[in-house]
């Protein structure tokens, strides 16, 4: 696994080192000049294109050591959610099926890990699950069939047709299914978890003084991608929204850290805030050829020239 080379605003330039050991329950280790450990509670149970799981020990070396609550209103994999395991949470999503999922898997771990382990990885086995609709499912089977489709479908990918029905094809590569011990943490860790289905602002409606907001909104797209990430997917109108939401988490005392990919359009949106660019390395497109390092933003209304301040 590379080292990612980070460059602060004020020009100093820092490694951010990843252990290249791999520990269980995917702990990870990180070194920061300063020498900060970090190690994730639980690993995510789902994969998610656009996940930023490769950059969070950097994401929790720059969270406050102190919050009240969690908020994340784009939830995905929620791999920095898991890592903290936050007393008090609300994610939100515009994919109403996966806080479905959650919320299932924080009732019935146990039961979901059976069924999802149950099912074969192959070709057929996968299509067949796939073919299922979910309305037709008991909630049990319903989370199951989500994580199972996530975990073995080609890169993690959400993607529906026009109907509503997922459609992402079977992937090859798709790592290690999460064991029952992986679900019950998560269960652990959702517990004190309020879900919030729909646009983004709803999950931000009542933020107040002492929360911790991390946001990790889809990129901005002059075509959207139909089905992906939900219908309208997320545009430059978004943005200013976006920022308007950031200037309100910070009037009321709350501290946000959004991560976003490195624009001109984002730059200016976010100009007043404390900023940090990195070099990351996508994983989203179709094929590794086309996969690229790419630049991304870290901002906040913190200071971010010293990890874990």
């Amino acid at each position: 696994m590379p080292n990612v080379v980070c460059r602060l605003s004020s020009g100093f330039v820092y490694t951010l080192y990843l252990s290249r050991k791999r520990t269980p329950r995917a702990r990870v280790a990180m070194r920061i000049d300063s020498g900060i450990p970090c190690a994730p509670w639980a690993p995510p149970l789902l994969r998610w294109a656009g996940s930023k799981r490769k950059l969070l020990p950097l994401l929790m070396a720059y969270s406050p050591s102190e919050f009240k609550r969690y908020v994340e209103p784009f939830a995905g994999s929620a791999c920095l959610f898991f890592a903290l395991r936050p007393r008090q949470a609300i994610l939100g999503d515009i994919n109403a099926e996966l806080l479905e999922t959650y919320s299932t898997v924080r009732s019935h771990p146990r039961l979901v890990a059976r069924k999802a382990r149950s099912w074969n990885s192959s070709r057929t086995h996968y299509y067949a699950i796939r073919r299922r609709v979910p309305q037709e499912l008991q909630p049990v089977e319903r989370a199951a069939r989500f994580v199972y489709l996530n975990r073995r479908c080609f890169n993690g990918v959400y993607r529906t047709n026009r109907r509503g029905a997922f459609n992402v094809p079977r992937g090859v590569r798709t790592g290690r299914f999460p064991d029952e011990r992986t679900f019950y943490r998560c269960s652990v860790a959702l517990r004190g978890t309020e879900f919030r289905s729909g646009d983004f602002e709803n999950c931000l409606s009542d933020v107040r003084k002492g929360d911790f907001v991390y946001l990790d909104p889809p990129y901005s797209v002059t075509r959207p991608r139909f089905g992906e990430y939900g219908y309208g997917c997320f545009g430059d109108p978004d943005l200013e929204r976006l920022a308007a939401c950031l200037k309100r988490i910070d009037s009321v005392g709350a501290t946000f850290l959004v991560s976003y990919s490195d624009s001109g359009e984002f730059r200016d949106l976010i100009q007043e805030w404390n900023c940090i660019t990195l070099r990351v390395r996508r994983h989203v497109a179709g094929f590794a050829r086309h996969r690229a390092t790419v630049s991304e933003i870290l901002a906040s209304n913190k200071v971010l020239n010293k990890a874990g301040s």
